[in-house]
């Protein structure tokens, strides 16, 4: 009976690992800017996840498995007095079929303005945009994991798009503004 429990819970552990552990691993990347410290919040989230009754956290995994690893990531920063939290490159770049080269250079140029544009936001907004867009977590979900009201996680995301969709038009028209200069100067 206990072995029977025992065998069951690590693969329930093992089956969290195989899903969450490169989500895990990227989130706690852009945190703590060090693949090291990242792979060390991860390992730890699991060998609490471990200790954890499996009916508890039952139903809302994703979310426990984020908390965790952001708090000990946090306590990790705090522990070293420094606070750094730049965006990572966590949005991969996919490859699309039926995309033409061209096309394909121009999306990954528009991600990496985008990027750059995330790192120019708060960082309650750069949370809420990567747990939202690369997590793929609700706004109940990111409001569990931040400690945030569901609401004011709307507000801040509502703002960060509003804020990164201004940035991305200035770039547009800037870019149509130079292109007819160059233009106008042939």
């Amino acid at each position: 009976m206990f072995l029977s429990k025992a065998k069951k819970k690590s693969a329930w552990v093992q089956g969290a690992l195989e899903r969450f552990e490169r989500p895990l691993l990227q989130y706690a990347l852009s945190i703590l800017q060090d693949l090291d410290r990242a792979r060390d919040t991860v390992q730890e989230t699991f060998m609490r996840l471990h200790k954890q009754d499996q009916a508890a956290i039952e139903g809302h995994l994703s979310q426990w498995l984020f908390t965790v690893c952001r708090n000990c990531a946090l306590k990790s920063l705090k522990k070293e007095d420094r606070y750094i939290y730049v965006e990572h490159e966590e949005f991969e770049h996919r490859k699309v079929e039926n995309v033409s080269p061209l096309q394909e250079m121009a999306h990954r140029e528009t991600v990496e303005r985008l990027m750059e544009h995330v790192k120019t936001l708060s960082r309650n907004q750069q949370e809420v945009v990567r747990l939202r867009f690369h997590g793929n977590h609700s706004y109940q979900e990111i409001s569990q994991i931040t400690g945030l009201s569901v609401g004011n996680v709307g507000f801040i995301l509502n703002a960060a798009m509003r804020n990164l969709r201004g940035k991305m038009e200035r770039d547009d028209k800037d870019e149509k503004i130079i292109y007819l200069a160059k233009r106008a100067a042939s």
